[in-house]
């Protein structure tokens, strides 16, 4: 029912209170909250019709910005979070949509001794997991680098064989291994892989067969690992009777 209209005025004198309340506010750590105190005062702005309950309109929108707020501080940051708050609320503010203006309002917070280690820890983890997080890089950079390394000189895969199964030297490798390294060049003098498959099955005619599949699983392995699977089909081809890479 529309409200009566005071005699010799368009308008009613507008309400005006108080809020002060003590509830829960959300921190960015799960599970832990905030006590926050707001105090503050509001007022009722002339409209055609008028909110029925202008304290709890002013209530919910303080309310809805502090909370706002604190959702983004840790437990710990209770004099942050403060300031920050009462910034925002320390000016007059139109409730949105609403004929009802929160003229000024000011939060106390504070956290319980659990909801601050819970914080500490938080932020402890979250530096442990940004150290992981920078390792990994590391390691894929240098996984990076050494993939380039190997497209560009053919010669490491092979030392990274011999590595891996000191056990299949002998007396003839150094012959061989010289023997590869220079048709290698003249085939591939940029570092391409495209012949390799060739010079290995070549190189591995005279291993036997454990040392021979030993070599070309190894191989295989690289070559997908740093992004050329149609070398590495080419490759574990040589596992098959009698097949000829040209």
């Amino acid at each position: 029912m529309p409200r009566s209209r005071s005699r010799g005025s368009r308008w009613p004198a507008p309400r005006a209170g108080t809020l002060q309340l003590t509830c829960p506010a959300p921190t960015v750590t799960p599970g832990c909250c905030f006590e926050l105190t707001l105090d503050g005062a509001w007022e009722e702005l002339p409209a055609p019709t008028p909110h029925r309950t202008p304290a709890a309109a002013a209530t919910d929108h303080a309310l809805t910005v502090a909370r706002n707020i604190t959702a983004n501080y840790l437990a710990i940051d209770t004099a942050a979070a403060t300031a920050r708050i009462n910034t925002v609320l320390g000016r007059p503010s139109d409730v949105p949509g609403l004929p009802v203006r929160l003229c000024w309002a000011t939060a106390h917070l504070t956290a319980e001794p659990g909801a601050q280690q819970a914080a500490l820890t938080q932020q402890r983890l979250a530096h442990e997991q940004e150290q992981h997080r920078a390792e990994q890089q590391r390691r894929l950079s240098e996984a990076r680098a050494l993939r380039d390394t190997l497209m560009s000189d053919p010669s490491l895969a092979l030392s990274y064989w011999f590595a891996a199964a000191p056990h299949t030297i002998d007396t003839d490798t150094l012959a061989r291994l010289e023997e590869l390294f220079s048709t290698a060049a003249a085939y591939a003098p940029h570092g391409q892989w495209a012949p390799l498959a060739r010079l290995l099955h070549a190189f591995a005619d005279n291993l036997t067969d454990d040392v021979k599949n030993h070599l070309i699983d190894t191989l295989a392995t690289l070559t997908d690992r740093y992004g050329r699977p149609d070398i590495t089909v080419a490759i574990r081809a040589l596992h098959a009777p009698g097949t000829e890479q040209t």
